[in-house]
């Protein structure tokens, strides 16, 4: 018997085995009359089936052959990425996150990209000290993803050891930020634009050799938004590109910006530089994947400048936004804006 046959041999008897039990499972349960006809169709089908094995017709047509899976391209894989990234938002959001859709992210997305942000992190890597070849990040494991997620960007910023979720000044941060949301009539969409974001720095910086040729660079705090135009290409804080440009955010600007007022006070932007302390960013936003990058790379290029970040759901945000319910509650309250 030939291969062919033999298939078609197989495939003719899982039908009658199919047939059979159809046939036994109706007959058996024939209480109505609409069980009974199922079972005498069902029987004839077998009894038809049995006469074609008997005269030796085995003419019975084979299952189509599987189709071939076509080869997965890098695209593909980063949109399976960014599909779990809103999955994990979504069930996070929800309080459906379990362990092993956790677990299944933190294999696939989370341990690859952070130890790619770790390197970044590295004070003593090569590229700490040796000058940008572009203006971007160029990192195909970066690339892959626009953000951890909520729940998984806190806790690569507690794994940074760039978090700092009990900042003794988060209201005051919140505040002005959801302040200056409503001046310039922010839209609370559920999901907000890049350039209607804001961040929040406050910063107790120190250049140069103690004590007496030591310049302090201090500010209580102000906001930052969203680059009007495209900035100037920068030799540090490079910007991960995701779909698009993200060199323009506002986590970014206020960092760019610190880093201009050290290079003024004579300071230069390499981890051997004598130039401490500590600065403190709040996002209103989960911060993207660029963002972290850029924290990572400003760690590395000062390390012995503590950076410290917290940051809310944009849920958190968009609440207190459109009628000004932030606005009222501090002047209820007494609450000193300026302080």
């Amino acid at each position: 018997m030939t291969s062919a046959a033999g298939k078609r041999r197989r495939c003719l008897d899982r039908q009658l085995a199919l047939a059979g039990l159809a046939a036994t499972v109706g007959w058996a349960r024939r209480e109505t009359w609409g069980n009974l006809t199922f079972g005498l169709r069902t029987r004839r089908c077998f009894h038809r089936a049995v006469l074609r094995v008997r005269d030796g017709d085995w003419d019975v047509p084979l299952p189509p052959p599987p189709r071939a899976r076509a080869a997965r391209t890098e695209r593909d894989v980063a949109n399976d990425v960014v599909f779990g990234v809103v999955a994990v938002d979504l069930l996070f959001n929800h309080d459906r996150l379990d362990v092993e859709v956790g677990s299944a992210f933190e294999r696939s997305v989370y341990k690859p990209v952070m130890r790619r942000l770790r390197v970044y992190a590295d004070s003593n890597s090569p590229q700490a000290r040796a000058p940008a070849k572009s203006w971007r990040l160029q990192d195909r494991t970066l690339e892959k993803q626009f953000s951890l997620s909520c729940f998984y960007t806190q806790a690569a910023t507690s794994d940074l050891q760039i978090s700092r979720l009990s900042a003794p000044f988060l209201p005051r941060m919140q505040h002005e930020c959801r302040n200056f949301l409503n001046l310039a009539d922010v839209m609370p969409a559920e999901d907000p634009v890049s350039n209607a974001l804001i961040a929040w720095t406050a910063y107790n910086v120190w250049v140069g050799e103690p004590p007496a040729r030591q310049t302090w660079i201090r500010s209580r705090g102000r906001p930052w938004g969203y680059a009007v135009g495209k900035p100037e290409v920068s030799e540090w804080l490079l910007p991960v590109f995701v779909e698009h440009d993200r060199s323009a955010h506002a986590e970014r600007m206020a960092l760019l910006m610190l880093g201009d007022l050290v290079k003024a006070a004579g300071g230069r932007l390499y981890p051997d530089s004598p130039i401490g302390g500590a600065v403190s960013v709040y996002c209103s936003h989960t911060p993207c994947i660029s963002c972290m990058a850029v924290f990572c790379q400003f760690k590395r290029q000062l390390p012995r400048v503590g950076l410290q970040i917290c940051f809310d759901r944009w849920g958190e945000n968009k609440r207190w936004i459109g009628d000004g319910s932030d606005i009222r509650f501090a002047e209820v309250h007494g609450e000193d804006r300026g302080a």
